[in-house]
């Protein structure tokens, strides 16, 4: 579009434009001295009549010299092809030409002349600006272009740059996708979890994710909102709402994360290690056709992403330790951090059970580790060896069993020099005078004492219930218990207290040390289990009912059950189980040991098998102290009555 004007000579000015005819009607004053009147042109129509203030004459056609009078368009008003622009008060110099011209330079465009205030359009009206500035219009390009049709509910209008045109989107679209490039040489299905692969172009390349793989899963991206052949490029829900898409299988609710099996699909099982963890989002619509899935995609990191660990070249069984210098988690050896492996410490520790030594084994100073006994004082368990020592080796070196007993001869042997010690079958019958013997085999652990064996005196009985009776057999005392009904039978010394050897009729002094020792057994096979029998010493004479309420102490037992101490303090019975199982009433040699603190000591077979602290400690007993034994029935029998033989029978006191 162009303006010009041109001024005349006497005041006037014509103007024309290339969209039509435009007049201007406005009051000029000269503005420099006017040139010579120019010659007078032909003959014509002349100007027509008539007219009001303020029109102007204007071209009413395109025949010569037809004019007629128009109303003027002032500045602010509006300019389009059908109005004429009019200036009002415009100052301009006499017989001179000015050119006003539109120019459009790409989203730019606008009036402008020399040598006059410029004039710009604001909203389509006119308004005049300072000489030498520019007026600039927005592009109106895309204001013509064509909006999309076919658009339905909830559509939204997209500017494809990549074509200049606008397109349409699905509701879907009210979410934030990309474009991604299918280059897997497949179609990607709709509703397939991708991840960035690559780049092809303005756009990344997208590939089926698997949570199997760290290259697989880390760059996951989104989920597409539709079918992309292969070398097509398509949308990809990255974070929002995806719809008409196959949901069946799952609930509405249910927490999707990326398969491990299944590529591009989805599980509601958080996948376990090694597999990747990878958040996809949330079903909102469970559908075969239009499921509905809120698109929220999150990488679970690995350890080796966390912004305080620090992992370099990881080897095999490397621990990971906190480094305070960095303030970091570091990936460090065991050498590194001063800790032995199973391996190295195998080859420097001895294990606790059955372990080897080898060389020379001292014990010097050494750190305890776990599992493995130290090399200073270590607690062993199970069956240990080691080297056996030359003979006659005198040295820290270990002792095996072997070096024992080569340089220890036999029991009952004569060796210059050596320590011979007492068979088992000695210390129990007392009968080694030479050798050294343990005190847990001896009848009695006194060294001035006095004992007294009751093989060959008097006893008395006491009989309760149907069929009690007592008896006397050889080298040993008996006592059954009735044959039937409830009821006791009881066998007891006359004897009060034993005094260097002899029996006494002195009552006794607690607060000393005493032992009763003897072998028990049965005489008649199978054992009834509703009898007991008792073995006591601390019951007088006249007291001829079962059981201790007396100072004393004593066993308990029947066949199947466990061995009892019984020990009376003058007040109280303390009963306390040991740990020895009456099987049988077969050879069970047994001695009872009481101290001055009450502590009495149960020895079966040479093995300690419990304690009781409940024995006297001081008194008397008033009718002195003797020994009982005691068959007696608690409940009505089922089988056979016990009867009870004790022999060896010895009691000893600390003088």
């Amino acid at each position: 579009m162009s303006l010009t004007i041109t001024v005349n000579g006497g005041g006037t000015f014509t103007a024309s434009m290339e969209e039509g005819p435009v007049s201007f009607t406005a009051s000029l004053a000269a503005v420099g001295p006017q040139g010579p009147a120019g010659a007078n042109g032909a003959p014509g129509q002349g100007v027509p009549v008539g007219g009001t203030t303020g029109q102007v004459l204007a071209k009413a056609s395109g025949t010569d010299y037809d004019t007629a009078w128009v109303a003027r368009n002032p500045f602010n008003q509006s300019l389009n092809t059908t109005d004429s622009p009019s200036f009002v008060d415009l100052t301009l110099g006499s017989a001179e030409s000015y050119a006003f011209k539109w120019i459009s330079s790409g989203a730019e465009g606008g009036l402008y002349y020399e040598n006059l205030p410029i004039v710009s359009i604001n909203g389509f009206g006119l308004q005049l600006l300072q000489s030498g500035m520019s007026v600039t219009f927005g592009d109106t390009t895309q204001q013509t272009t064509a909006l999309p049709s076919g658009t339905a509910d909830g559509y939204i209008v997209i500017w494809n740059a990549a074509n200049s045109t606008y397109v349409s989107s699905p509701n879907e679209t009210r979410a934030l996708f990309m474009l991604g490039t299918n280059k897997t040489g497949t179609t990607i299905a709709k509703g397939k979890a991708v991840y960035v692969s690559g780049a092809t172009g303005n756009h990344p390349e997208i590939t089926l994710a698997q949570a199997n793989s760290e290259l697989s899963s880390a760059s996951t991206i989104g989920i597409t909102s539709e079918e992309i052949a292969n070398n097509g490029t398509g949308k990809v829900i990255v974070s929002g709402r995806l719809e008409n898409v196959n949901t069946n299988g799952f609930s509405a609710g249910d927490t999707l994360y990326l398969s491990p099996t299944t590529a591009g699909g989805f599980t509601t099982t958080f996948p376990t290690q090694p597999n990747h963890g990878v958040l996809l989002g949330y079903v909102t619509r469970a559908n075969a056709n239009n499921g509905v899935i809120e698109v929220v995609v999150k990488n679970y990191q690995e350890l080796a992403e966390q912004s305080d660990v620090l992992l370099t070249s990881k080897t095999n069984l490397d621990l990971l330790s906190y480094e305070s210098s960095s303030g970091l988690w570091k990936n460090k050896s065991f050498s590194t951090l001063g800790l032995l492996t199973s391996a190295t410490a195998a080859s420097t520790y001895a294990p606790i059970a059955s372990p080897t030594f080898t060389g020379t084994v001292t014990i010097p100073a050494g750190a305890s580790i776990s599992g493995f006994a130290p090399l200073a004082s270590p607690a062993l368990t199970g069956t240990p060896t080691a080297p056996t020592a030359a003979a006659a080796t005198n040295t820290t070196q270990i002792a095996t069993t072997a070096f024992v007993q080569q340089e220890v001869p036999a029991a009952s042997t004569t060796a210059a020099g050596k320590v011979e010690l007492a068979t088992d079958a000695e210390a129990v019958a007392a009968t080694s005078t030479t050798l050294a013997v343990t005190p847990a085999n001896l009848s009695a652990s006194y060294q001035d004492c006095d004992h007294f064996d009751f093989q060959g005196n008097a006893w008395t009985q006491s009989v309760s219930g149907t069929g009690a009776s007592t008896a006397q057999i050889f080298n040993g005392k008996v006592a059954n218990a009735p044959t039937s009904a409830v009821g006791y039978g009881i066998l007891y010394s006359p004897t009060y207290i034993i005094n260097r050897g002899a029996a006494s009729n002195s009552p006794a002094t607690w607060g000393k040390n005493y032992a009763l020792s003897f072998r028990f057994t049965n005489a008649s096979g199978t054992i009834d289990t509703n009898s007991v029998g008792r073995i006591l010493f601390g019951k007088g004479s006249a007291t001829t009912t079962p059981g201790l309420a007396v100072r004393g102490f004593g066993v308990e037992f029947s066949v199947g059950g466990l061995l009892k101490i019984l020990a009376h303090d003058g007040t109280n019975l303390t009963t306390t189980n040991t740990t020895h199982t009456v099987t049988s009433i077969v050879s069970q040699d047994v001695t009872l040991r009481l101290n001055s603190s009450g502590t009495v000591e149960c020895f079966v077979n040479g093995t300690s098998v419990g304690t009781s602290t409940g024995g006297p400690t001081s008194g008397t007993n008033s009718v002195g102290n003797a020994v009982h034994i005691e068959a007696e029935n608690i409940a009505t029998l089922t089988n056979t009555r016990l009867a009870l033989i004790v022999q060896n029978l010895r009691l000893t006191k600390d003088i």
